[in-house]
């Protein structure tokens, strides 16, 4: 049975799992000085010196980390988890990079005895907060049966995709939705202002119809209230499209509707990059000269 968890990465999404992981009975190791580890520690969780030192110490490593090139040096950089590496030990990683790494990062944990698994996860902080992600894990399934009593500590929906890299191609596939279904959202909300119609009822019967998306009720509030707070940045959107785009190329895989959407994250990155991702209708707005906001 897992009962040491290592989690690197603990940030917006990350602090929340891994209070969850702590509340839950696991022994829960965070590296000393990074993100919010402060706060993760002061709830309980216990300090490693390093990834190195972390991988030493746990029968379960997690990772949740922004980029590839984060995953990589994580991985494999001075003092990285596989310098500490043991016969057993479970990588998994929730972060949202490429096939090409999850592959690269699997090779080597199963050349030294170890278990990878990608696991991205949807959900957003409030997901994580409410213990309600979605995670979608690639790997082999006796590695999948291992993990998951300890994912459920803050995931509802917890499936087994496929092998290595799996979970990563459903992750980029939800994720070129948003771009898309955001930059539709957009025109949507900016055109019912321009018409004089209240987005506010506009979205409320579009709820209770066909064209409605989980993005719209990820985004109405926000650009109602003028709240573009980062719960899942433009930037981070970009990153993720392009990832998406790049598989596309790999597989001969047209994406006509997706290059689209690429383009309007891409255009809304130039200005707001750190921004939530419903920024992407302020230059569709600054274009129109029309603000939407809510009517007071």
């Amino acid at each position: 049975m897992l009962k040491k968890i290592g989690y690197i990465g603990v940030g917006t999404m990350g602090l929340p799992m891994v209070k969850h992981l702590i509340d839950s009975g696991y022994e829960t190791y965070v590296l000393e000085g990074r993100g919010k580890a402060q706060e993760a520690i002061e709830y309980g969780a216990k300090v490693a010196k390093s990834p190195k030192n972390m991988a030493l110490q746990v029968d379960c490593l997690m990772t949740c980390l922004p980029l590839p090139e984060n995953v990589r040096e994580v991985y494999v950089g001075d003092e990285g988890i596989l310098e500490g590496l043991h016969r057993g030990l479970i990588v998994l990683d929730h972060s949202t990079v490429d096939q090409e790494t999850n592959t690269y990062v699997s090779n080597l944990i199963t050349e030294k005895g170890g278990e990878f698994l990608d696991a991205p996860v949807s959900g957003g902080p409030m997901g994580a907060e409410a213990g309600t992600l979605t995670i979608m894990c690639g790997g082999t399934e006796e590695a999948f049966e291992k993990v998951k009593p300890i994912l459920s500590s803050y995931g509802e929906y917890i499936a087994h995709v496929g092998k290595v890299g799996s979970g990563t191609v459903v992750k980029l596939l939800n994720n070129m939705l948003i771009g898309v279904h955001q930059a539709a959202l957009a025109e949507c909300y900016v055109m019912a202002e321009k018409c004089g119609v209240s987005t506010e009822i506009a979205y409320d019967i579009i709820k209770r119809s066909s064209g409605f998306s989980k993005s719209m009720d990820w985004s109405v509030e926000a650009i109602l209230n003028r709240n573009f707070n980062p719960r899942f940045s433009v930037e981070l959107l970009h990153k993720d499209i392009q990832l998406a785009l790049s598989l596309g190329r790999e597989i001969d895989m047209p994406l006509d509707l997706v290059e689209l959407g690429a383009k309007k994250v891409a255009e809304a990155k130039e200005k707001y990059a750190k921004e939530d991702i419903c920024a992407i209708i302020k230059p569709l707005e600054n274009k129109t000269n029309i603000t939407v906001k809510r009517n007071l």
